[in-house]
């Protein structure tokens, strides 16, 4: 059946309206859906996705209309479609080697909850991470621009996973200093948030 996320015999079945694309949904409501869908990937249950041309037609003439964004690692291991299991126009995501926000990470972020309205900005590291693994063992090279950033966010820090939580949050107060997004932030009409993923297992810390 078109749309429909099958659990098991024994759960509950999800429909498509279960995961309805609104971008007003709360920030709780978004996390939520960020947590179930990563619960579902985890357990490799059925999840049937609508990537059907209907889909792309009516996010072509409707718009995109994303329940969070989600700032990631640029690592072909993290996929956020994937990893939540979300479908077509479901998720805005910001893709950068180190999960680092520039001007230009910060500027995307701020059109999708500014002018999309996302209300949940989700920062989210990984373990295993090649930028941070750098940094620790102070490479600098064509990387100097992210190492340096995140070596300054992790300090003395020597643990890889607790490296990767500290480069996360860094990068959530790095957005919280653009002055729009702390406006919305402090308004309650966004929340932003911190996770890492984890390679080995496919779990999401939220942190």
């Amino acid at each position: 059946m078109k749309g429909m996320i099958v659990m098991d015999q024994r759960s509950a079945v999800y429909t498509a309206d279960d995961f309805n694309t609104d971008a007003h949904v709360s920030p709780a409501a978004a996390l939520e859906r960020l947590k179930t869908g990563n619960r579902i990937y985890v357990e490799a249950l059925d999840h049937v996705r609508d990537l059907s041309p209907a889909r792309i037609l009516d996010l072509f003439e409707r718009g995109q209309r994303p329940f969070a964004t989600v700032i990631t690692c640029a690592d072909s291991r993290v996929v956020p479609e994937h990893i939540f299991m979300a479908g077509l126009g479901e998720i805005f995501v910001i893709r950068v080697a180190g999960n680092v926000a520039g001007p230009i990470e910060t500027a995307s972020a701020l059109y999708a909850c500014e002018h999309l309205h996302t209300r949940l900005l989700l920062v989210l590291g990984h373990t295993h991470c090649g930028a941070i693994k750098a940094a620790l063992e102070g490479e600098a090279g064509p990387m100097a621009p992210i190492t340096g950033q995140i070596s300054a966010a992790i300090g003395a820090e020597t643990d890889p996973y607790q490296a990767s939580v500290l480069n996360a949050e860094a990068t959530a107060r790095r957005l919280r200093e653009e002055s729009a997004l702390h406006q919305l932030e402090t308004a309650g009409a966004l929340e932003i948030r911190t996770a890492i993923y984890h390679t080995h297992c496919g779990v999401v810390d939220f942190l």
